[in-house]
């Protein structure tokens, strides 16, 4: 299993759980399995037409990871941290 932690905006969506366990083997592949048990964090994650919103942010057992790295194989243990960045004004 894959420990997905989401930052504190994002909580809102999964009933504040900050940990959710899935079982997939690639970034993008953990962030649909969440998307797919919690609907809600679809309007945070993607825009209307699916792509993922620039502001959100990706780190791979502690390591920042691109948007080109979302197919990166992951292995059992490993913590993908999902943080939403709201800059303010």
């Amino acid at each position: 299993m894959i420990k997905v932690r989401l930052s504190s905006l994002l909580r809102q969506a999964t009933g504040w759980q900050e940990i959710v366990e899935v079982d997939a083997r690639t970034p993008e592949a953990s962030l649909r399995s969440i998307e797919a048990r919690f609907p809600g964090l679809r309007r945070w994650m993607y825009d209307k037409e699916g792509k993922m919103w620039d502001r959100l942010q990706l780190f791979l057992n502690g390591k920042r990871i691109g948007r080109d790295e979302l197919s990166t194989p992951m292995q059992e243990g490993d913590e993908l941290y999902v943080l939403l960045n709201i800059g303010g004004g």
